[in-house]
């Protein structure tokens, strides 16, 4: 696998702090016997700053996503933890190299293994992460955060385009190519919520989960990350690791759930929540 080399992104951490204004004493009278001193005047009420849960995410932040993460002493399941990161933590990467392939394992039916599923990132402090769970934005997109500042969150699935939108009102902030359900199983069309417990940030999905017979469809896939059920019947926004780059955006594949690539899946865990809509339509 070629290694891909990389800069060292650093921390960016900066607070704001909001300067009291205090109301000075009235002055006091040179008769003996003192005036009364006239109210002063309300204060203008000032907008408090909008509450933001997490930094804003740019070019130069990578955090760790879908969980708390465990930290090794080298680029393997194998090697002892060394210290457990917080979910949506900051890290300082190094470099990126190529270590234990986690998603695939031992899985002996996956027929197209991505160069991406051996990534590991090696830390500014020499301690390892697998490169799966760390999100770094592109330059130029838009933050998964993004305050909707009151617009309604929510992502249109076009079976048509085999794209997903991340909507904030009106407004596309972010489109994925997929890979939809297949003719023989297709997604779902119409309004569509993310489950109370839909989201599942590492799952195994098989065909009886999702209420197959072994006369309709066998599958059995571990290691499903950034799952997000839209429907109680196992359809979900998820990564994808088992079909080739070249089906997304192209070719509906799935049994109804909606692929993606490692990016865009990392992308749209960020900007889900339980309840949000999903609207699939043609």
């Amino acid at each position: 696998m070629k290694r891909i080399a990389m800069c060292a992104l650093a921390l960016m951490a900066a607070a704001t702090f909001a300067g009291a204004c205090s109301v000075g004493s009235a002055p006091s009278t040179p008769t003996p016997q003192p005036t009364s001193t006239a109210t002063p005047p309300v204060p203008t009420n000032t907008a408090a700053p909008a509450a933001t849960a997490t930094p804003a995410l740019d070019a130069s932040t990578a955090i760790v996503v879908g969980g708390d993460l465990r930290v090794r002493n080298a680029p393997s399941t194998a090697g002892p933890v060394v210290r457990t990161l917080k979910d949506m933590s900051r890290v300082q990467i190094d470099r990126a190299v190529e270590g234990e392939n986690v998603l695939v394992g031992a899985q002996t039916w996956v027929s197209t293994i991505p160069d991406w599923t051996r990534l590991w990132f090696r830390l500014t402090d020499g301690t390892y992460v697998y490169a799966s769970y760390i999100f770094i934005p592109t330059p130029g997109e838009e933050s998964p955060l993004t305050d909707p500042r009151g617009a309604e969150k929510w992502i249109d699935v076009n079976v048509t385009t085999q794209t997903a939108s991340a909507m904030i009102g009106d407004r596309a902030i972010h489109t994925a190519p997929v890979s939809t359900g297949s003719p023989q199983f297709p997604s779902p069309l119409g309004t569509h919520h993310i489950e109370k417990d839909g989201r599942i940030a590492v799952e195994r999905m098989t065909a009886s989960q999702a209420g197959y017979t072994p006369g309709q469809a066998v599958y059995d896939v571990e290691n499903v990350l950034f799952t997000q059920y839209f429907d109680q019947k196992g359809d979900a926004l998820h990564l994808n690791y088992w079909r080739p780059a070249s089906v997304f955006g192209h070719t509906p594949t799935s049994h109804g759930c909606v692929g993606m690539l490692p990016h865009d899946a990392q992308w749209f865990w960020l900007f889900g929540a339980p309840g949000m809509r999903v609207e699939i339509h043609a």
